[in-house]
């Protein structure tokens, strides 16, 4: 007889490796597997025996992990789907509270205008973004030297983004100060209400020429400043960006733009031809 409270499934937590003490070895790789493998249904289900199954201490080492922001994002999207027979908001808070413990900054002060900056380091890559007393994005600075390929946006990070776009205009979408290619999930401090054909057409040419030049070997530091200031959308998004060369320090390329945050911005990238000579 299919017993509703548990769907046909082999209990996830039983079919992971496990260490020499027998407990479950709970890395990100096996758990995006566990879930993979288990039907629409079982999902929501498959990922509450996994939640159960860590204490909160594995929790957060799992946070840590390479990968393990996506796995535990993974868990949650599963929790999400669940039938009403199954209780599983004490699992989603616990995966919320080792998500919060782990986008914790690295370095972050506040000023005496309210003002908070904050640096983060996501791979070889380091950003500092300043943001108002409401948590608004006034200005980044990064050094980008590596491109991150094949990464989903969390569910958090598009509702940031739906979340961003709803304090502009009609037409805005959440945009990017620096790419998510660049720093993942960063959520509202790295999202300002953008113009959507602005997002999708020169600031993507813009985004595309950083990670063709971090592609070619090179460093890039940029610098994004968004004005006026203590609004809620942005009219003017100044960038300038510097490309040197890491095994010299050598300087090989420099630029300043300044974008209108509306339709029919236009950029003229270097071409990839162009970044081989330099």
């Amino acid at each position: 007889m299919f017993d509703p409270v548990r769907p046909f499934t082999q209990c996830p937590v039983d079919s992971l490796a496990t260490t020499p003490a027998g407990k479950p070895e709970l890395d990100a790789g096996s758990i995006t597997v566990a879930l993979r493998d288990a039907s629409f249904i079982a999902r929501p289900w498959v990922a509450r025996e996994i939640v159960d199954g860590m204490d909160d201490a594995q929790l957060s080492a799992l946070a840590r992990q390479d990968g393990g922001g996506e796995a535990l994002q993974a868990l949650d999207d599963a929790l999400a789907w669940a039938s009403p027979l199954l209780d599983v908001a004490p699992p989603r808070e616990r995966i919320a509270d080792a998500l919060r413990q782990d986008d914790t900054p690295e370095g972050s002060t506040t000023g005496v205008d309210g003002t908070t900056t904050t640096t983060a380091h996501i791979g070889e890559n380091t950003v500092t973004w300043t943001n108002d007393s409401e948590g608004r994005p006034i200005r980044a600075e990064a050094d980008l030297s590596e491109v991150f390929t094949g990464i989903d946006r969390s569910s958090a990070e598009t509702r940031a983004q739906g979340e961003s776009a709803d304090r502009g205009i009609e037409g805005d979408q959440g945009g990017h100060l620096i790419g998510h290619r660049f720093v993942k999930d960063q959520g509202l401090k790295n999202l300002f209400p953008q113009n959507g054909n602005f997002n999708v057409s020169a600031y993507k040419k813009l985004e595309n020429e950083w990670a063709d030049w971090v592609d070619s070997g090179k460093d890039v530091h940029i610098t994004v400043e968004l004005t006026p200031v203590n609004q809620d959308r942005p009219d003017k998004v100044r960038v300038s960006y510097e490309v040197t060369d890491p095994a010299d320090g050598r300087v090989v390329y420099d630029q300043r733009v300044t974008f209108r945050n509306e339709a029919g911005q236009q950029f003229d990238r270097v071409s990839r031809a162009d970044m081989a000579n330099a």
